[in-house]
């Protein structure tokens, strides 16, 4: 496969901190690679590198960047575009969605305010058919509207348009899916499934790297390792080398406590070649140190619960809340918090879940119901966002609080440095100020910040944004060990399927109260889905048949002709939309036949008549299509 562009001799450091070390790349066309490093090691880093934005160290040999020219193909040519984690506002935000379009492409507002032809040259007006397009697709119809008065999540959808509908043949994605509901996550991963371009993701969504990627970079002690395969390969890869350290290091340890048995007999019993054996045995204490070291660090997170006894922890009932006497987000719901509820609490963006959370939380108060909370209950919240560390401290001050010990939830303490690396921090960063770490550094420190009191329910709002993937596996563990209540809100398909045990999902202003966790949720959740599209796909079928002819000229064509320009129009695109259709109720009859009819619970069995009425829906819907292309056919003769 062709290459796009080679990145040798990458040396980097910031002070003391060594972030590359004679690092390497290459990236081909086509290429869907999943970026991999604990945060504060250089994932964003690598990105700036790749759009000119920083610099490597100057060294010898010198740092080289060698770019495709594509040989007058196009598609073959090194061009980049990269996507970051967040709209840039400051001077831009009182933009309309519309034009923001040109934030990102300055040089083509310079083309559209000189030359229009210039502009249609360089693909402009095609490209921002495109976005507007995405625009659509992720449910934004209103390009008028400001873009600083859209929610987190929309404006991440402006993000996914403008590297969706991108020309380069190189997109860098900084957590897309990060502040997204779980159907757009879902759309964005069959859009960027179906590309041809090449693309390099930085996420700690496992569903998508697992769907997505054929590539892994993983940066670790200052160097990029390249594996050809998708993101599950590579973990079987890992473990199976995780088991072979293990392995050598056993087989180490022995040697050493034989060498070590050999030194202590003192310098006459040891025998004349007794220096090359004390060198093999120095050797061998290196090596074991350098195994150890390599080795997977544990994350210490003291998920403390409180000695509370009292099973219900809050129950609401016939809750309903609006804000200023507007339509209500929900209404009339109930449901209960148990301890040992870990619950998964889903919805789209906007339907109402921060304002339950809050509402728990006895921050807000409900509008209309009752909502009531066990005596002196402990509640710890998680946010998304880490306002509450000023940035001019440092770790120490933050932890220690002046103190060198930090006192845990069980009453012991444990000394602060201690403490700061068992969150996978190094020791020598305790004193840096805060405004130094990462988004994801941060959103670490904020766990070990917080979890220094005891709780009785931990409430997550998006715990995964930001944190790299093997603090979100130990977060994972630990959070299924914690025996209070636990109430997640998550984006992260993975995430959610290990940890949760029952699931609230806020639609058309109620809540559905699932026992069980994400894993048994998800098919419904497919269902619903597939039903959605379904019934949009039948509105706007009807919306096309039922639209009489738009011009008397259209009458005066129809009339004299026995096919139409309208019908021929149709006639095209009939054969893509029974094969769509035949595809869909496929996965129905499919998903019927797996269900296992013996052990169908409550959610089950309305999984299984929506999948009934939707099979129905689309059975009846093919009919109608072969009957239509019929006839169509039949005017064509």
């Amino acid at each position: 496969m062709s290459l796009l562009c080679t990145l040798k001799n990458i040396r980097l450091s910031f002070g003391a901190k060594i972030i590359f070390n004679n690092a390497q790349i290459s990236v081909s066309v086509g290429d869907r690679i999943g970026l991999l490093g604990l945060n504060g090691k250089g994932k964003s880093t690598l990105f700036k590198i790749l759009t000119g934005d920083l610099v490597p160290d100057h060294n010898t040999p010198p740092f080289e960047f060698n770019k495709s020219k594509g040989d007058g193909d196009e598609n073959k040519r090194f061009s980049l575009f990269y996507v970051p984690q967040e709209l840039p506002l400051e001077a831009n935000g009182f933009l309309s969605l519309k034009d923001y379009f040109f934030v990102f492409y300055p040089e083509l507002k310079k083309d559209y305010e000189t030359s229009l032809d210039l502009f249609e040259q360089n693909f402009g007006w095609e490209m921002i058919q495109n976005y507007e397009s995405y625009l659509k697709y992720f449910g934004l119809e209103d390009f008028n509207k400001r873009v600083v008065d859209l929610s987190g999540g929309e404006q991440k959808k402006i993000l996914l348009s403008l590297g969706l509908s991108s020309r380069a043949n190189l997109i860098l994605w900084d957590e897309p899916t990060n502040h997204l509901d779980i159907e757009t996550i879902k759309l964005f991963e069959d859009e960027l499934n179906s590309t041809s371009k090449a693309f390099m993701l930085i996420t700690h969504d496992r569903f998508l790297l697992s769907k997505l990627t054929r590539k892994i970079f993983h940066i670790q002690n200052g160097k990029i390792e390249s594996f050809d395969g998708s993101y599950t390969d590579y973990l079987g890869f890992l473990e199976r080398s995780e088991q072979s350290k293990i392995r050598l290091l056993d087989k180490l340890k022995n040697n050493l406590e034989r060498e070590q048995a050999w030194m202590r007999q003192g310098i006459k019993a040891r025998g004349t070649r007794s220096k090359k054996r004390v060198e093999t045995f120095l050797d061998l204490k290196e090596r074991v140190s350098t195994i150890k070291s390599e080795a997977k660090k544990n994350l210490d997170l003291s998920l403390a619960k409180s000695n509370r006894q009292t099973k219900v922890l809050v129950s609401f009932s016939d809750l309903t809340f609006s804000y200023d006497g507007l339509k209500p987000l929900f209404e009339n719901i109930s449901g209960e918090i148990h301890k040992g509820n870990k619950i998964g609490l889903l919805g789209k963006n906007g339907v109402g879940k921060t304002t339950l959370l809050k509402l728990i939380l006895a921050e807000l108060q409900p509008t209309l119901g009752k909502l009531k909370t066990a005596d002196n209950l402990q509640i710890k919240y998680f946010s998304q966002k880490r306002d509450e560390m000023e940035i001019d401290m440092t770790p120490y001050q933050l932890l220690g609080d002046g103190s060198d010990f930090v006192d845990l939830p069980d009453g012991s303490k444990k000394h602060v440095s201690s403490y700061f690396e068992s969150f996978l921090f190094h020791r020598d960063d305790i004193h840096r100020h805060l405004k130094t770490f990462s988004g994801g550094e941060k959103s670490r420190l904020q766990l070990a910040v917080n979890l220094t009191k005891p709780g009785d329910i931990l409430i997550f709002d998006e715990p995964t944004n930001d944190l790299d993937l093997e603090t979100i596996g130990i977060l994972e563990e630990k959070l299924s060990e914690f025996q209070g209540a636990i109430i997640l809100i998550s984006h992260d398909r993975a995430f959610l399927s290990t940890v949760t045990n029952k699931v609230w999902m806020i639609e058309n202003k109620k809540l559905q109260n699932f026992e069980g966790g994400y894993e048994q949720v998800a098919p419904y959740l497919e269902v619903i889905e597939l039903e959605r599209e379904v019934a949009q796909e039948a509105r706007e079928n009807f919306q096309v048949s039922s639209s009489p002819p738009s011009t008397a000229q259209e009458l005066s064509k129809a009339s004299n002709s026995k096919i139409s320009n309208k019908d021929k129009k149709r006639l095209e695109v009939i054969y893509d939309e029974i094969e769509s259709t035949e595809t869909k109720t496929q996965i129905i009859q499919d998903k019927i036949a797996n269900l296992d009819y013996t052990k169908l619970s409550d959610p089950k069995n309305q999984e299984l008549k929506i999948l009934t009425d939707a099979q129905n829906f689309l059975e009846e819907k093919l009919l109608s299509l072969y009957q239509e292309l019929e006839d169509l056919e039949a005017k064509n003769t």
